[in-house]
C-alpha cells in the first residue's frame, strides 16, 4: 500500500470556518497512477510557472485530479477538524499546539486504514515546517514511526517527508488536499458525494 498525505487549514476568521485538515489518497499501484497522472499533467507543463494547487492558472488541473482519481483504483482519504471542537489540552496558554494536533490527526487518520492487512506500506507526506526546525521534524518522524510499529507490527511500514515539488504524487495529493479545503470552508459536500465509497472521510475525531 502507498499513501500520500498533504495538510491544509484555515485559521482566519475572516475566511470563514476555521480547521485543519490532511488529505491525500491510497493506492496499490503507485507507479501505473504516477504515469496516468504525469498524462494529465503534461499540457500544463509548458507554462513557465511550477505546478500549484493554489495558482489559478491550473484551475483545470484541479478539476482533472478528481477525475482521475474517481476512475483510477484509490481510496481517497480525508480527516477533518474545526479548530473550535479542539480539546483544551492541545492549547497551551498563547495559543494551539498545532504539531501535536497536525500529528493526532495522522494517527487517527493512519487508523482507521487497513494497513495491517498488508505486508509493507509506503507512507509519503508532504514536508512542512515543524516547531523546533529540524529537530522538531525529526522528534514528528521519530513519533509518527513508533506509532506505526506499535500500531501494524507484522508490516513493514515506511514513513518519508518529502516537499511536494519533488514527488508529483504529492504533488496529486496537494490538488485534492486543495479541492477539500474549498468544500470544507464553504461547507459543501457536493465533491465528496462524486466520490462516493471510494472515500474514507473522518470529521472531528479528536
Amino acid at each position: 500500500m502507498n499513501i500520500y498525505l498533504d495538510e491544509s487549514y484555515n485559521f482566519q476568521k475572516n475566511k470563514g470556518k476555521m480547521f485543519i485538515s490532511i488529505n491525500g489518497f491510497a493506492v496499490l499501484d503507485d507507479k501505473a497512477l504516477r504515469k496516468r497522472w504525469r498524462g494529465v499533467r503534461k499540457p500544463f507543463a509548458n507554462i513557465k510557472r511550477r505546478i500549484h494547487a493554489t495558482d489559478s492558472n491550473f484551475e483545470e488541473l484541479r478539476e482533472k485530479s478528481i477525475k482521475l482519481l474517481g476512475r483510477h483504483d484509490v481510496n481517497i482519504l480525508s480527516v477533518f477538524q474545526l479548530t473550535q471542537e479542539i480539546p483544551h489540552t492541545y492549547f497551551n496558554e498563547k495559543e494551539m499546539q498545532f504539531d501535536s494536533v497536525y500529528t493526532a490527526l495522522i494517527k487517527k487518520l493512519l487508523t482507521e486504514l487497513s494497513i495491517g492487512e498488508y505486508k509493507q506500506a509506503r507512507i509519503v507526506i508532504d514536508a512542512r515546517k515543524h516547531k523546533g526546525g529540524a529537530l522538531g521534524e525529526k522528534n514528528f518522524q521519530k513519533d509518527i514511526e513508533h506509532f506505526l510499529s506499535d500500531e501494524f507490527p507484522t508490516t513493514y511500514c515506511m514513513f518519508k517527508l518529502t516537499p511536494s515539488y519533488a514527488d508529483i504524487l504529492l504533488e496529486l495529493a496537494d490538488f485534492i488536499s486543495n479541492t477539500f479545503y474549498k468544500e470544507y470552508q464553504k461547507t459543501s459536500d457536493h465533491v465528496f458525494q462524486k466520490l462516493g465509497f471510494r472515500l474514507v472521510q473522518i470529521k472531528n475525531p479528536l
